[in-house]
């Protein structure tokens, strides 16, 4: 097993763990550059401004073994509870970051359309994944994006042509298995819409309970002409889990990515978020719930550039943190020179639901253009003592009181996912999740003993 710290000798242990790759001399020469890069930057440090808040130490000095080496099996029976509820979907199945073909299941696509694992894509339309891989995401970004594209093998792919509209949603799902040892996964997910396409995605990580899994993704988004994604992310790991991802996407003139983030699970989680606005007209609605209890970390770091003209943001992050939690939104707007008739808006609002708990917005603007409407805001508040006493005046106890208070809270975010009877299975989840990590100081005690 590698233990993994923030040396790049060791973590070359790690990458050559992940066993043969295979593949065009294209997809060798990405490989190689990750890893020229990671031992180039190694992993990053607390010196490091985009990383400073966030404590690393739990996840450096872990041993992790390759993920293959565990050979974990998962069935159908762990993922029923997990398959959104009332929606027919396309669904891409991945353990420890691999493709699973026993798992997915794939409908009859319109012409041209790829939904695939991503080894499998790279067999059956190289040249479009080639167009795309590695063009969007920079492997340079940091440490981690470096050692996700120097492991390059698998993942999943959603590939859209020109004027296509997807007839049901995509379920990517991700699933950590680590019934033995610990392990480490580093999938890459590929989606491509074509000027005027229209998809629908619905991401999930989840691990669990028990088990201790590093996953470590990439997502990468490309968006043509008027094209319109709508991305949906869940993160329910295991409370012994790490997850960290980046999510890099390009989009196109009238092109929109319109994305819902709920992030709950974990012992620690880290989303990068990248957003490019490349051409005249794109748009990016980047809305975020983070709920944690207990000793769990999460931290979210979002730039959006402008880089064309009349392009709009609207970005609301909540955050509800209970025990010793700690909760950490960075959120940058960055305005290039000409991109005048810029409309951004960026909001960070958050609860504290313990003295304890911790959580750091800190929202940014830098402006380099003339005829622009920004704004942005953060607020840092506990939960009301005032409406906390009023729910008791007729009845509740405080439990009861504090819960319906934070869920309320949490709506804003919850009633923005589509198709009503996944919003209701995912809103029973962050009910579930409130009650038992979130508010119940049992649990935060003994996970800070």
């Amino acid at each position: 097993m590698a233990v993994l710290d923030a040396t790049p000798d060791k973590l070359d242990l790690l990458i050559a763990a992940q066993g043969a790759k295979t593949g065009p001399d294209w997809l060798e020469a990405l490989r190689a550059a990750g890893r020229d890069g990671f031992r180039a930057l190694g992993l990053p440090t607390p010196r490091q401004e985009d990383w400073r808040n966030l404590r690393l130490n739990a996840l450096y000095g872990q041993s992790f073994a390759a993920a293959d080496a565990a050979a974990p099996r998962l069935t159908w029976a762990h993922l029923q509870p997990i398959v959104p509820k009332g929606l027919d979907c396309d669904r891409i199945a991945m353990v420890n970051g691999v493709f699973s073909d026993e798992l997915s299941a794939v409908g009859e696509l319109a012409d041209g359309v790829v939904v695939a694992g991503l080894s499998r894509a790279l067999t059956t339309a190289p040249d479009r994944v080639h167009a795309v891989l590695g063009q969007v995401a920079r492997g340079d970004r940091d440490g981690f994006a470096a050692l996700n594209q120097a492991a390059l093998a698998d993942g999943a792919a959603v590939l859209v042509p020109r004027a296509v509209e997807l007839a049901r949603p995509v379920h990517l799902l991700h699933h950590a298995l680590a019934p033995r040892m610990p392990v480490v996964a580093q999938p890459r997910i590929v989606i491509d819409l074509a000027e005027n396409a229209r998809a629908t995605v619905i991401e999930h990580w989840r691990g669990l309970a028990g088990e201790t899994a590093f996953v470590n993704a990439t997502v990468e988004i490309r968006l043509g002409r008027g094209a319109k994604l709508t991305l949906i992310r869940l993160q329910t790991s295991g409370e012994k889990g790490f997850h960290i991802d980046r999510l890099a996407s390009s989009i196109a003139g009238d092109a929109e990515l319109d994305m819902i983030q709920i992030d709950m699970g974990g012992r620690l989680s880290r989303h990068t978020l990248d957003v490019a606005l490349e051409g005249r007209g794109a748009a990016a609605t980047l809305d975020g719930l983070f709920a944690i209890g207990a000793g769990q970390q999460t931290d979210t770091r979002s730039n959006v550039e402008h880089r064309a003209r009349d392009c709009r943001l609207s970005q609301t992050w909540k955050g509800v943190a209970g025990g010793r939690a700690r909760g950490i939104f960075n959120g940058r707007v960055h305005v290039l020179p000409g991109a005048i008739g810029t409309d951004a808006e960026m909001s960070s609002r958050n609860l504290l639901a313990s003295r304890e708990a911790e959580i750091l917005p800190k929202p940014e603007l830098e402006i380099h253009a003339d005829e622009v409407k920004c704004a942005h805001g953060a607020t840092v508040g506990a939960i009301s003592e005032q409406e906390l006493f009023y729910l008791r005046s007729r009845g509740l106890d405080a439990a009861e009181g504090r819960r319906i208070l934070t869920r309320a809270f949490a709506e804003e975010i919850v009633d923005r996912l589509p198709f009503e009877t996944f919003r209701e299975q995912v809103s029973g989840w962050v009910d579930r999740h409130m009650a038992q990590t979130v508010l119940n100081e049992t649990v935060a005690k003994e996970a800070t003993a």
